[in-house]
């Protein structure tokens, strides 16, 4: 079991596998060691899994792996490079979920998974058909999931609460606040991510949502802080220091809160 004795902070969703980071993931990595920052970085794809899992276990003192399909790459429809720099394959679901199965003890939840209706061809009903089936895995393996439910928040909350999970996590959820308190009721977790300096929208959910059902992410490289041009983990700081003015808590009460919402989410079999 990790040693963590200092204070920490926690980014649970980002993308370190990113191109964005090809020339210079090491200086990212030591910035995130000097300001004590632990990533959990998450795979879209087939390569993007496999790139997650090599550069957690060279990194492991400080980023976490959490494999998974983005709902349009799940349907074998994304012609993203920005992963790999190839185009990802066509994958089949099934193999994908058993790769995922195989590598559990190599990971600490399943991510980037959900819904997404922000596309006109979106074939939602496919995509739900999917989503079950890695909510199934997640409840064998016993893994937490960080959930994606762009433009399709009400179709990803129905479909969680057809199951018994509960070790789930709302990442940047964009949805109406009648689902964020339904969210809240079903004893969920939401991340909140960097744009809370400037959306209300994430403010208004860090003002409601109890401190212990709160915790950070940066998606990095996506979603800077403003004027600057690609995300980094280091940023989760500031979230920090924002949650606080908004809860009017001291900032080391609110880092302490989250970070021992992340251990008991996602360390509890350490």
């Amino acid at each position: 079991m990790q040693n963590y004795s200092k204070k920490i902070y926690i980014d649970v969703h980002a993308h370190l596998d990113h191109q964005k980071y090809f020339g210079d993931l090491d200086k990212v990595v030591t910035n995130c060691r000097k300001n004590n920052v632990i990533v959990i970085s998450a795979g879209v794809n087939k390569d993007s899994n496999r790139k997650v899992l090599e550069i957690s276990q060279k990194y492991n003192d400080t980023i976490k792996a959490a494999l998974g399909m983005f709902p349009f790459d799940a349907l074998g429809n994304s012609r993203d490079t920005s992963y790999s720099g190839t185009i990802p394959t066509k994958f089949d679901v099934d193999e994908e979920l058993e790769f995922i199965k195989k590598n559990k003890d190599k990971i600490i939840a399943i991510s980037e998974v959900g819904l997404d209706k922000s596309i006109p061809d979106h074939h939602i009903e496919k995509q739900k058909e999917i989503f079950f089936k890695i909510i199934s895995l997640s409840e064998q393996i016993r893994k937490p999931l960080i959930v994606h439910s762009r433009e399709a928040e009400l179709e990803c909350v129905e479909a969680l609460e057809s199951c018994n999970h509960k070790n789930i996590v709302m990442h940047m959820f964009s949805g109406n606040f009648k689902l964020v308190k339904r969210i809240t009721d079903n004893e969920w977790n939401f991340s909140i991510p960097v744009k809370i300096d400037r959306l209300q929208h994430f403010q208004s959910i860090a003002q409601q949502v109890s401190i212990n059902k709160l915790l950070t992410e940066t998606d990095s490289p996506w979603a800077p802080p403003k004027n600057i041009e690609r995300n980094e983990p280091m940023y989760i700081i500031d979230i920090i220091k924002k949650i606080s003015e908004i809860k009017n808590l001291n900032e080391i009460d609110v880092q302490k809160n989250i970070f021992k919402n992340f251990k008991k989410l996602f360390l509890k079999n350490e």
